[in-house]
């Protein structure tokens, strides 16, 4: 027994163990991906991991249901180590009750297990056809509303039936084919061996123009398609040109269907090419005997097979939505192989084209596709490595004709206007290459961006709780829109596939990654409130990347309004008394301990809270060694955190320095600012030399000052300095000191702007010219006076100046003096001998 105990505490620890993540890479998922991330396999054999019910839990027990959205089965136990049944485990080893299913474990697995719901039609995924830049569409050529039309199922996408002649191309057998002349167009060709295809009833020698793209097909058997063998030259020369947008009638072959999604679309060409390689292609201006002699010689070794599309066929009468659920991974086997030698052209002229093709039955039918599984067929065939190299050919002959135009000088609007759609096409085939880079780095399938498996988050981050008995349960809002597409799954698997149905299923998994995207109607909850989706729970301020991950609330950490401190110092910070107990109690305790003032840390605690006075002596001394970090967001350059000197003040707002809060990017209306402190020696000695707001006086970016007085400073001081004309008290009272003036300010003798006389006998400087006196008065004893405008001299009878008199304010007065202090702090600070403050040093003290 006790040998059990033991393995079940191991067992327990090791499950409880973290995992450490060095990193998160976020990516497309593939259907197999998602199956093998939610579905398990127990030891008993069964499969689980499928969502077969929509059903939550019950209401009045909160049990979850077999087989819905809370299942035990798939989601993991309600309580740790017990079962559906109410069993716990009977030995050490058992890992699943027999009866229910359901595993034995933690309950916190809940949190992290994935389920998953199998689609009847597949849903493209509204991030990437929706977007600010729609990838899908971006990624085949196509423009946006058509693969939004053709996704919801308002338009069809239309193909081309391309026939197979096996007999044709066979040299030895010589069987007459019926060609419809009305449908079959010509190249500029005159060959001696066409006398060989029988039964044809216009003139081949006849020159036609090459007006329309053509398609060239070559049939290889299936023992030469797997063993990598190419069609013998001879039956090249039996090789017909067909117009995609006609048909070929044939009475006893089938047609496959093919899209050409591995192409360009060409702007207005007036030339047309002949693709031989990815990389090369050859004129149809030229002698076409050349191209067949090219063509028809035997392969070397160093030729590259063309072959732009992937190796795969879709055959024509299969035009169904539904998926298979059992074969849905598999690839056909491949009888044939297609070569397109024509003028690179996208899909986007087989949209709105109905073509019709004869089946062997001898109806004409439309082969036409709409819902997300014509987009997945249309991203399956899409061949990233063959395409990356014609997009690159295109843009070289994009940027030549664009080069060529702009050369020109004066355009006519005609050659402007093709000159921009030019420069527009450049600019979406660079997206499109871009695309098709980053699909091959990250090494996913374009076919990922649709979804045939859509994984079910696990039950406790969509939790439904029940406050009382009385009350009805708190659902979250993804469990209702997982309820919606399990409902219109259901339909869709349970009627015949229609368009309506296939729309519904969409819209559903559309309000689940991101409700009232694009424009789209938003799902509402009965009352009219809009449900939260995915990307609502992510996204935003309150999501949960920038709520709960990146802002997270950390220990010796507090937040409050920022106020002005005119009083304060650079370096200094007011910090309410509440927020200082609580940021520096674990220091507190330690002194109170020390000094032996408390014995153990609840007498210490009841000491701070009753606040007693010796708590803030104590306090006051911790806070000079403590420095405070100070944040406001957004951080977005390294002085959105700077360090201060804490001074503890009354009231529950942080003081701060009005000069620092350029750096901050920060005001007075209602800004919060974090205080967080250092606890290191390490920290607190970075804090001191890097980050201290005394030592970051340059801005990093530019080099120029951050801390330059602007709005009420400058407007202080302009108003301290100002003169005012008009008259006021103790106007030309004469004073022989600044004590003097402030003793007389005090005493409401003189105002603030009283214009007035005061002794100085210091340098003066008033302007940059030599001014002359305005009026000379001498007395009868020789000593005279000079005037001027702002101030007066007198000499006696030797001329020895005797004193001198400034005409100044009040306001004035107090600005030198201001100036006066700082500069005997500068001098105490750095030292008076100091170079670079000898030639300042002189001016700061002159009244001006």
């Amino acid at each position: 027994m006790k040998y059990e105990q033991n393995q079940e505490n191991f067992v327990k620890q090791n499950e409880n163990r973290r995992i450490s993540i060095e990193s998160i890479e976020i990516g497309l998922a593939s259907p197999k991906q998602i199956k093998k991330w939610a579905q398990r396999i127990l030891p008993n054999g069964k499969k689980i991991g499928q969502v077969t019910n929509p059903e939550t839990v019950h209401y009045n027990t909160l049990k979850p249901i077999k087989g819905g959205l809370f299942c035990e089965r798939i989601f993991g136990p309600v309580k740790d180590f017990e079962c559906s049944c109410g069993k716990k485990k009977s030995y050490p080893s058992q890992k699943f009750c027999a009866e229910c299913d359901v595993e034995f474990t933690w309950s916190r697995v809940r949190r992290h297990r994935l389920g998953f719901i199998q689609l009847a039609s597949p849903v493209t995924h509204i991030w990437y056809l929706r977007g600010r830049l729609s990838y899908i569409s971006s990624l085949l050529g196509m423009k946006r509303k058509h693969v939004e039309a053709i996704t919801y199922c308002t338009k069809k996408l239309n193909g081309t039936g391309v026939e197979n002649w096996p007999e044709v191309f066979q040299y030895e057998e010589k069987q007459s084919t019926q060609v419809n002349s009305d449908h079959l167009s010509l190249i500029p060709l005159k060959l001696s061996n066409y006398n060989k295809v029988k039964n044809i009833d216009t003139d081949l020698t006849d020159q036609v123009e090459l007006n329309s793209p053509k398609n060239l097909q070559v049939d290889v058997s299936p023992s030469q398609a797997g063993s990598g063998h190419r069609t013998p030259s001879s039956v090249l020369k039996k090789i017909k040109f067909i117009d995609p947008s006609q048909s070929v009638q044939d009475n006893e072959k089938h047609s496959d269907f093919n899209l050409k999604v591995n192409s360009i679309k060409h702007l207005n060409q007036e030339k047309h090419y002949f693709p031989i390689l990815p990389t090369s292609v050859w004129k149809s201006n030229d002698d076409i005997n050349d191209f067949l002699k090219y063509i028809t010689v035997p392969p070397q070794e160093q030729d590259i097979p063309i072959s732009l599309c992937t190796p795969q066929s879709v055959l024509g009468t299969d035009f169904s939505n539904k998926i298979d659920t059992e074969h849905q991974y598999e690839v056909p086997v491949v009888s044939h192989r297609q070569l397109f030698v024509s003028e690179p052209k996208i899909l986007n002229n087989l949209e709105s084209v109905p073509t019709h093709l004869t089946i062997n039955n001898g109806i004409n039918k439309t082969l036409a596709n709409t819902g997300a599984e014509a987009v997945r067929k249309l991203l399956i065939q899409l061949n990233i490595y063959e395409l990356k190299p014609l997009l690159k050919e295109y843009l070289e002959d994009l940027e030549e004709q664009i080069l060529t135009l702009e050369n020109q000088g004066f355009l006519l609007r005609p050659e402007y206007r093709f000159l921009q759609r030019l420069r527009k096409k450049r600019s979406q085939t660079y997206r499109r290459l871009k695309l098709l880079t980053a699909f091959q780095r990250t090494k996913a399938l374009p076919e990922w961006m649709v979804l045939s498996i859509l994984p079910v988050l696990p039950p406790e981050l969509r939790p439904i709780l029940k406050l009382d008995k009385n009350s009805p349960p708190l659902v979250n809002d993804l469990n209702r829109l997982y309820r919606l597409i399990f409902f219109r799954n259901m339909r869709l698997l349970k009627t015949e596939p229609a368009p309506y149905d296939q729309r519904l299923l969409q819209e559903a998994v559309d309000a689940l990654i991101e409700n009232g995207k694009g424009g789209s109607k938003p799902v509402c909850t009965p009352d009219g409130r809009q449900v939260k989706s995915l990307s609502d729970i992510l996204k935003g301020k309150k999501g949960r990347f920038r709520q709960n991950l990146l802002g997270k609330r950390v220990d010796y950490s507090g937040r409050s309004v920022i106020v002005v401190g005119p009083n304060l110092k650079l370096h200094e910070c007011g910090l309410p008394k509440e927020m200082a107990i609580e940021l520096f109690q674990p220091f507190l305790v330690r002194q109170l301990m020390v000094k032996k003032i408390a014995g153990t840390i609840v007498t210490a605690k009841s000491l701070i809270q009753e606040q007693n006075p010796i708590i803030w002596e104590l306090l006051q001394q911790i806070m000079q060694r403590h420095p405070v970090l100070l944040n406001r967001a957004p951080t977005l350059h390294r002085l959105g955190i700077q360090a201060f000197q804490p001074k503890l003040v009354n009231g529950r707002a942080i003081l701060l320095h009005p000069l620092v809060c350029s750096a901050f990017n920060a005001d007075f209306d209602g800004d919060q600012m974090a205080v967080h402190v250092p606890l290191s020696f390490q920290a607190r000695a970075e804090a001191w030399k890097l980050m201290w707001s005394r030592n970051n006086l340059l801005s990093p970016a530019t080099g120029q000052p951050i801390l330059i007085p602007s709005q009420d400073m400058v407007l202080g001081c302009y108003y301290l300095t100002t003169n005012n004309i008009k008259p006021h008290r103790g106007m030309g009272y004469y004073f022989s000191n600044f004590e003097d003036v402030l003793k007389a300010y005090y005493q409401k003798k003189i105002d603030i702007h009283s214009p007035i006389w005061v002794k100085c006998t210091t340098f003066i400087e008033n302007s940059n010219d030599y001014e002359k006196p305005l009026e000379i008065q001498i007395n009868c004893e020789g000593s005279f006076t000079k005037i001027y405008s702002k101030h007066k001299r007198n000499f006696d009878e030797n001329r020895k100046q005797i004193s001198q008199f400034v005409r100044t304010t009040t306001g004035r007065v107090f600005f030198n003096l201001v100036l006066s202090s700082s500069r005997y702090t500068l001098e105490h600070m750095i030292g008076a001998e100091k170079p670079m403050l000898g030639t300042g040093k002189k001016h700061i003290g002159r009244i001006r």
